[in-house]
C-alpha cells in the first residue's frame, strides 16, 4: 500500500518520463507490485490507455483532422476524471485547446486553457495561448497584459511573440465596435492564405444564400463573407489591420526598467536625497498648488520639506540681489 500511494503521489507531481529515459519512478514502484496490488494494476492501466489515446490524438491533430483530434483528448481525460495525473491532464487540456481554437471555437479553447493552468500553474505555453485567446476574442486589455507577463517570464519562448504584442497594441487602440473579420470568418488571427481559403469555402457552402432561403439577411452576410476574405488575403491591408502604426515597433516590455514601490517614504531624510516620484513636478514647490489626492492632512511631508528648503534658497537670492543693488 505504501508503494502504491507513493506511487499515485509522483503521478500527482507529474513525474512523467521524458523520451529516452526509461521508466518513472512512479512506473517502476508501480511494477514492482504489480502483481500483488489491484489498485496499483488499475492504476498502470489507466495511465497506459491515456498515453495511448494522447499519442492517438496527437497523430490525427497533426494530419489535420481536428473534430476528431478533440474527440480522443476528450477521451483521454474522461480516463482520469479526477485529474490524478496532473501534468498530462494539463497537456491533454492544453492540446484540445489547440484544435478548438483552430476549428474557430475560442470560447471552448479559452476554457481548455484556463484548465491547464489551474493543474499547472505558471505554464507558459499555457498562459502564451490563453493571451493569444483572449486578443482573440476581442477582451484586448486582458490580452496585452498577459502577453507582457509571457515576454518577462520567458521572452524566447516563441519567434512570433513580439507580433502577439504588436497586434494587441494595435486592436487595443480600434474604435470599439470594429467588425473583427477573423471573429467573422472564425480564423485564428494568425491564419495563413491556405487556411483562410479553406474556411471560405467551407462557409460559402453554409451561408450562400440559396442554401438560407433568399433571404435579404443571408444575401448580405454572403457578400460580407466575400469582402472579408478578399480583405484578409490580400497582404498589404491584412498588415494594416492587424498592426497599424505598431508594425515596426519595439516591444520588449521585459528590457524596461520597473520603480520598486516602497511601503512607506523615510520623512526622516534629507528631501534632496529622497527618490522624487515619477508624477512630481517643480510647480509643486508653490504651496498654492494643491491636490484633491492629499485630503485634509495636505502634501506629504516631503514635499513640505521640499518646498521650505525652496523658500529658504528664493529668500537667500532675494537678500543677495538687494546687497549687489546697495553696493
Amino acid at each position: 500500500d505504501v508503494k502504491f500511494w507513493r506511487s499515485r503521489a509522483l503521478v500527482r507531481l507529474g513525474r512523467q518520463p521524458e523520451d529516452g529515459d526509461g521508466p518513472s519512478p512512479a512506473q517502476a514502484d508501480e511494477t514492482e507490485v504489480v502483481t500483488q496490488h489491484q489498485e496499483t494494476k488499475v492504476l498502470m492501466e489507466k495511465l497506459s490507455e491515456i498515453e495511448q489515446l494522447k499519442a492517438k490524438a496527437d497523430g490525427i491533430y497533426k494530419e489535420g483532422n481536428l473534430k476528431e483530434a478533440t474527440h480522443f483528448y476528450t477521451l483521454a481525460l474522461e480516463k482520469d476524471p479526477q485529474c490524478e495525473d496532473t501534468r498530462t491532464c494539463a497537456s491533454l487540456y492544453y492540446n484540445r485547446s489547440s484544435a478548438h481554437r483552430r476549428l474557430g471555437e475560442f470560447e471552448l479553447a479559452l476554457e481548455d486553457a484556463n484548465m491547464a493552468l489551474v493543474l499547472h500553474p505558471k505554464w507558459c505555453k499555457a498562459l502564451y495561448r490563453r493571451g493569444i485567446l483572449l486578443l482573440e476574442l476581442g477582451r484586448f486589455a486582458e490580452a496585452l497584459t498577459e502577453l507582457k507577463v509571457v515576454q518577462r517570464a520567458d521572452p524566447t519562448i516563441d519567434e512570433d511573440l513580439e507580433q502577439w504584442l504588436r497586434r494587441a497594441h494595435h486592436w487595443l487602440s480600434k474604435p470599439k465596435g470594429e467588425v473583427n473579420l477573423y471573429h467573422f470568418m472564425k480564423l485564428p488571427m494568425d491564419a495563413t492564405k491556405d487556411e483562410i481559403r479553406k474556411q471560405y469555402h467551407q462557409l460559402c457552402l453554409l451561408w450562400h444564400p440559396d442554401k438560407n432561403g433568399g433571404t435579404e439577411e443571408g444575401r448580405q452576410r454572403f457578400e460580407e463573407l466575400q469582402q472579408a476574405y478578399r480583405f484578409l488575403t490580400d497582404d498589404e491591408r491584412r498588415d494594416r489591420y492587424d498592426f497599424g502604426i505598431w508594425k515596426d515597433r519595439t516591444v520588449r516590455h521585459h528590457t524596461k526598467k520597473r520603480e520598486k514601490v516602497k511601503d512607506s517614504i523615510d520623512e526622516t531624510a534629507n528631501a534632496n536625497e529622497l527618490e522624487m516620484p515619477h508624477w512630481y513636478h517643480d510647480c509643486l514647490l508653490d504651496d498654492k498648488v494643491e491636490s484633491v489626492f492629499w485630503g485634509d492632512q495636505g502634501p506629504p511631508a516631503w514635499l513640505q520639506t521640499k518646498r521650505r528648503q525652496h523658500q529658504q534658497q528664493q529668500e537667500q537670492r532675494r537678500l543677495r540681489e538687494a546687497r549687489t543693488l546697495a553696493s
